[in-house]
């Protein structure tokens, strides 16, 4: 296994988490946030909209920009 093999991988899997967390999220409504839910709490405070923004930036960095 390559290295790109590799990181499409790790891509495919966050996806896979990340979807995995909304459909948790729409099943159980008040048990569990959604993922927008969870990233609005985040950027509520200034420190988060910096990790967020950061985040943003080297994911342009890393993947839209090859």
């Amino acid at each position: 296994m390559n290295d790109r093999t590799l990181t499409i991988a790790a891509w495919i899997a966050l996806g896979v988490v990340f979807l995995a967390l909304q459909i948790l999220a729409a099943a159980t409504r008040r048990l569990f946030p959604g993922v927008g839910t969870a990233l609005d709490r985040i950027v509520a405070l200034p420190a988060g909209r910096v990790v967020v923004a950061l985040g943003w930036m080297w994911l342009g960095w890393h993947v839209f920009a090859r």
